[in-house]
């Protein structure tokens, strides 16, 4: 496992030796900004499922028409608050894709990163379709769907917490997106190998 300090370009060879090997190319975006801007209907219903999972412990609305009121501060303090948390939270969300790479701490083909994009695990590993689908997906279930009935059900749910919870859920449209080609375009108990931005399977 290392650090780098950006998403690792693909390696034309490897592909090369990947076809000659018998590996497929799954049919996916060429590069980030294309994974975003196909990934935006995820984004939406991850969103969504997120706010009605927090709405069921905390309901700012409900809040709002109970006390006849409505108003919003936000100071110098908070966006140093919200940068802070949201760093923290690209963090964990990376580290959650990472532990569940097989032997990624002493594997030399792991690495993560953080860019002005955001933030990034990438491995060279030969990882199976059910794993893949488990790295893809683990973020947002623990951070968006079983942190909140956790802090819900502590009764420590607030606003600041919420939004994060619903960013986590949003910024995750990516990994639903790559899970969703693989779970469609992988034969079962095939295998998954990522080269840069392309994904191979065999």
């Amino acid at each position: 496992m290392k650090f780098v300090r950006k998403i690792p370009a693909t390696d034309k060879r490897l592909s090369e030796k990947l076809v000659a090997d018998g590996w497929t190319k799954i049919k996916e975006p060429k590069n980030l900004f294309t994974a975003i801007l196909a990934s935006i209907p995820f984004m939406i219903i991850n969103g969504i499922l997120a706010i009605f999972i927090t709405i069921q412990f905390y309901n700012p609305i409900a809040n709002i028409f109970a006390n006849d009121s409505f108003s919003i501060v936000i100071d110098l303090l908070d966006i140093i608050y919200f940068i802070v948390a949201s760093f923290i939270l690209i963090i964990v969300h990376e580290l959650i894709h990472m532990i569940f790479i097989p032997n990624f701490i002493k594997s030399d083909k792991v690495c993560w990163g953080i860019t002005l994009n955001g933030g990034f695990v990438a491995t060279t590993e030969k990882i199976s379709k059910t794993r893949f689908i488990i790295i893809s997906i683990m973020p947002l279930i623990i951070l968006s769907i079983l942190l909140p009935i956790i802090l819900g059900g502590c009764n420590v749910l607030n606003g600041f917490i919420v939004f994060l919870i619903i960013f986590n859920a949003m910024a995750s449209s990516v990994d639903i997106l790559n899970l969703f080609l693989i779970v469609f375009q992988a034969p079962k108990n095939s295998y998954i190998l990522n080269n840069g931005f392309e994904t191979y399977v065999t």
